[in-house]
């Protein structure tokens, strides 16, 4: 599941893929990967941001799509067992998804992801949103105006990189494939976000250690004085969970797959993937 300002290709960067492919990295360790583009984003339909594309209309796509898989309705094959893996906005998703149908999942990766909600605002207001249709016409023209893009590079700068530890040709191809985000799923991103889940798999939370949007560039902190922010989320959110971890990747933003981290980063979710049992 992938996060705001991006479609499916989060996973899959056309640049370089040995080094900025999660797709490629899974493929490598054995794995099949099942992306899509989110309502309003890629090559999926672009109905009204306002009234359609919203936080709980996400949702309930995703849980359809979990139906579907584990019916062999998608490539012809069931699979008894899906990992969910999500980056930011889809992390939160797959939070959401994992209370409401635990056995649909087997375990959950989220990325660029903590309990803290706090910088969120500071995210969206820093984000300088702009109008798509209007600020690149020549990819989004008829898109309706609910739908917003950055309008400067400068912004996905600050709200996903973290200078100077990113390939700078790989942000520059993660702008180019950038996506809008309706001003409904703005508004309705409290809709979801619950508190503790029941869920009791096993959960592994991957963020970077200078994530801007969740952890305010200080991941590593401990508010409590003894777990660092993305720890707290265990207790936080999945308080049951029989195998619960995080993993900090060190000089990294918020956009996991273009920061000189990036192989490092992928295996190190592979690995937790093999030796995880679930």
């Amino acid at each position: 599941m992938h996060g705001i300002a991006f479609d499916s290709s989060y996973w899959d960067l056309p640049y370089q893929p040995q080094n900025y492919s999660y797709v490629y990295a899974a493929a490598q360790a054995g794995y099949t990967t099942f992306r899509y583009d989110r309502l309003g984003t890629g090559k999926s339909d672009f109905p009204s941001g306002y009234h359609v594309v919203q936080t709980p209309t996400d949702l309930q796509i995703l849980l359809a799509f979990l139906d579907l898989l584990h019916e062999g309705k998608i490539g012809g094959k069931a699979y008894s067992k899906v990992v969910g893996v999500g980056h930011s906005y889809g992390s939160i998703q797959l939070v959401s998804a994992s209370a409401l149908v635990p056995h649909q999942l087997a375990a959950l990766v989220l990325t660029g992801f903590s309990a803290n909600g706090s910088y969120i605002t500071q995210f969206e207001t820093s984000s300088a949103f702009s109008r798509a249709d209007s600020t690149y016409p020549s990819l989004f023209e008829g898109v309706p105006g609910e739908y917003m893009v950055f309008g400067l590079p400068q912004t996905t700068q600050i709200n996903f990189l973290y200078y100077p530890y990113y390939d700078p040709q790989a942000a520059e191809v993660a702008w180019e494939v950038q996506q809008p985000v309706t001003m409904g799923v703005v508004f309705t991103l409290g809709a979801i976000q619950g508190g503790a889940s029941g869920y009791t798999g096993p959960v592994y939370v991957v963020t970077g250690d200078r994530d801007w949007v969740f952890c305010g560039n200080q991941c590593n902190i401990r508010p409590d004085g003894v777990h660092t922010v993305l720890e707290l989320v265990g207790p936080t959110l999945f308080p049951n969970s029989t195998n619960f971890s995080a993993h900090s990747p060190a000089n990294t933003g918020h956009g996991l797959t273009t920061h000189y981290s990036t192989p490092e980063t992928h295996a190190n979710i592979m690995g937790w993937i093999n030796a995880t049992k679930y």
